[in-house]
């Protein structure tokens, strides 16, 4: 019967954007309103064990009641289906061929079909609520912009994809879609401005901008920024009708794009040679961006001929995706391999394309049968991979189990192949903390008999930070090692990322700006990070954020009125996802992704109670004016009658800068002539940490000064 359940799935399809149903043939089905949660989780989340999902749903019953609940919910839902659409007894997972609208717009999005991805509209369960399901609640709004933040860049992709192709009128109403997504963005206005202009409207152009100019006025009582002001002034010095011309492009130096030596590997590289010459796997880990990739690809071929298999998200939960994507590839390159017969049989159960005169096989009945397979799949890929020197696996992380566990079959292996083939050499790379258990006790497995090494790659130092700047042959880069070293941590893809916004700002020829913004991939690797951890360890970090240089444990326990054994326990979770390192962020990079996502009500909130907190701790009456301020609270924060109470400052020698403890503290007064600022920074230098957001010896007017690029660690 299961199989039966099984087969049926194919007809069903998950409408999981807008009102949640399941659509059978030309019927929809209405899902109520638990069950639908535990299908969206499941769609986008992948295999879940069952009794924790319904602890997520059931949070106030107790375990057994929740269980109980979990198992009617899904009798129920079999029962009005008439088929399986979940599977797994302990872990749940979507049984195969049960789609969702909303995990393809997911992979529309990441496989660069925007315009399909634009077109599955609706927001993920609909009106759909579930405040009694805190921990659920907070999963889905942070699904719902997870969704929008792939919307949004589907919209941008497309348009520039229209807009080079000659299609502006598309380009243009994909401009004003992104505008409807997100009407904060400046970079959304000025992108619509330029279309206008280009596509010889340039009263349109201006009319853009009045737009964004009243919307910033009248909602967040601001004004746009310098380059959506000189773009505006551009365009109105500009000739009223323009010849349409292409884009501009980012001439980029390609050794920014990729820089040409590897640097600061050079311990790694010799422990590579090493096991190279034992016959040892070579498993390299470590945080997105520090590298992996690069120095697998970079030994790999000082090494000859490699084969390059990359597993890709969502191919967890499919059983041997990752492998039949890999024989493909390798299919590919020997189109028809002379394999043994009972190899060519067993392959046909992954391939039914490949199975000879005598058809597929039976299923499999037994273990011998299962060690058959496995045999032929080992046999296959020594012969397959008879003319290449080594094999490169790129994020583990996204392997399936099925494909791991013959994995470390095959690298188990010390042996000699059959005549014909050889065993080749495997280097593969995957994300600390991403791995799966499994996978976790496999690695470790091999590493304790032997047969592999793990490489942990760390952050670049500072010397190496700036060889590789040296290598990059940019005038003006090689002064700012110790502020590129700050800012991204020594990670070298947020390196070149930063120092691409660099140049397309001018930061290279003016020196290291005021304020970076976090952006590109780097935005993007920081932002999944951040999606893994817990509800409880993400608002810590949001906490930590927005309290800055002031972020204590002492100060979060309270504000956030948790147990402080469960604030270490979450500050531990930081930790090793290296967003903090005890109380500060690791780079300022860190800090400005976490800033820039904390949800409006929630920051309101928390700055509120920051206020309270440190103004009854004594803290600088401009910090505290700064978070009422933050918190929509402008009344609270004008000064009071009575004087604030008087604080004496701690000994220098127990003053911590926030910063690097290279760099000497500096004084954010920003409109002071230079010989006060010099003064006053004689004046800061042995004041506590806070005089760094300002203080009253320092200050030039009522209104807290803006937190400078400092004010993250």
């Amino acid at each position: 019967m299961a199989a039966d359940g099984l087969v049926n799935t194919q007809r069903f399809r998950l409408e999981l954007l807008g009102e949640a149903r399941l659509r059978v043939g030309d019927t929809r089905i209405p899902l109520e309103r638990r069950t639908a949660a535990v299908l969206a989780w499941l769609a986008l989340e992948g295999p879940h064990p069952k009794y924790r999902l319904a602890g997520l749903l059931w949070a106030e019953s107790g375990e057994a009641t929740a269980r109980n609940n979990m198992r009617q919910l899904l009798r129920r839902l079999r029962l009005a289906c008439g088929a399986e659409l979940v599977q797994g007894t302990d872990v749940l997972s979507l049984c195969e061929g049960v789609v969702s609208d909303a995990a393809e717009l997911q992979a529309h999005v990441l496989e660069g079909r925007y315009a399909e991805a634009l077109a599955l509209e609706g927001v993920l369960l609909g009106v759909l609520e579930y405040e009694d399901c805190s921990e659920f609640q907070t999963w889905l709004e942070g699904a719902r912009e997870r969704l929008d933040k792939l919307r949004r860049r589907a919209a941008v992709a497309e348009s520039e994809s229209r807009e080079k192709r000659g299609d502006l009128t598309g380009a243009l109403a994909l401009a004003e879609q992104l505008l409807a997504m997100d009407p904060y963005s400046e970079e959304a206005w000025r992108r619509l401005m330029r279309l206008h202009y280009v596509a010889g409207d340039r009263m349109a152009a201006l009319n853009a901008f009045e737009r964004c100019r009243r919307l910033l006025r009248e909602e967040l009582d601001t004004t746009p920024l310098p380059q959506t002001v000189a773009l505006a002034r551009e365009i109105e010095r500009g000739p009223p009708a323009p010849r349409q011309v292409p884009p501009p492009t980012s001439r980029l130096p390609l050794s920014v794009l990729r820089p040409p030596v590897l640097v600061g590997r050079e311990r790694e590289w010799a422990r590579m040679e090493a096991a190279w010459e034992a016959g040892q796997t070579i498993f390299i880990a470590g945080e997105p961006g520090v590298g992996k990739t690069r120095l697998a690809h970079d030994f790999a071929a000082s090494r000859g001929n490699y084969l390059l298999l990359e597993a890709r998200p969502g191919e967890q939960s499919v059983p041997y995706a990752s492998h039949v994507r890999l024989v493909r590839q390798m299919l590919a390159r020997v189109p028809d391999p002379d394999l043994p017969r009972w190899v060519r049989r067993e392959l046909a159960r992954l391939l039914p394309d490949q199975a000879g005169q005598e058809g597929l096989p039976p299923p499999m009945a037994d273990e011998a049968d299962r060690s058959r397979f496995l045999e032929a799949q080992c046999q296959l890929v020594y012969q397959l991979a008879a003319s290449v020197d080594a094999m490169v696996a790129d994020d583990l992380q996204f392997m399936d189990s099925a494909t791991a566990e013959f994995a470390v079959l095959m690298l188990s292996r010390r042996h000699a192949p059959e005549p014909g083939g050889r065993f080749p050499r495997f280097i593969d790379t995957y994300r600390t903390d991403e791995l799966s258990p499994q996978a976790t006790v496999f690695v470790q497995q091999l590493v304790t008999a032997g047969l592999a090494i793990l490489v942990e790659l760390q952050p670049l130092g500072s010397s190496a930070v700036g060889a590789l700047l040296q290598s990059l042959e940019l005038p003006g880069a090689e002064k700012l090692v110790q502020d590129v070293t700050r800012h991204t941590g020594g990670n070298p893809l947020f390196i070149t990322e930063t120092l691409k916004y660099l140049l397309e700002t001018g930061g290279l020829e003016r020196g290291w700006p005021e304020h970076v913004p976090a952006s590109g991939r780097g935005q993007q690797l920081i932002q999944q990070r951040l999606e893994r951890l817990s509800p409880s360890a993400l608002l810590v970090a949001r906490l930590a954020a927005l309290a800055k240089t002031d972020f204590t444990l002492e100060l979060a326990s309270e504000v956030l009125e948790m147990n402080p054994l469960a604030l270490v326990t979450h500050v531990a979770e930081l930790e090793g996802a290296q967003i903090l390192r005890g109380e500060r962020f690791t780079n300022d990079l860190l800090f400005e992704v976490v800033r820039q996502g904390v949800p409006g009500a929630l920051g309101t909130l928390l700055h509120r109670r920051l206020a309270v907190a440190l103004e009854q701790r004594g803290a600088a009456p401009v910090v505290v004016a700064q978070h009422w301020l933050d918190g929509h609270e402008p009344r609270r924060a004008a000064p009071s009658s009575s004087p604030p109470p008087t604080r004496r400052p701690p000994p220098c020698a127990t003053w911590r800068p926030p910063c690097s403890t290279t760099e000497p503290p500096r004084c954010w007064t920003r409109r002071a002539t230079p010989t006060k600022r010099r003064s006053c920074g004689a004046a800061c230098a042995t004041s506590p940490p806070r005089s760094l957001l300002g203080s009253a010896r320092c200050r030039r007017s009522p209104r807290a000064p803006r937190p400078g690029r400092h004010s993250g660690r």
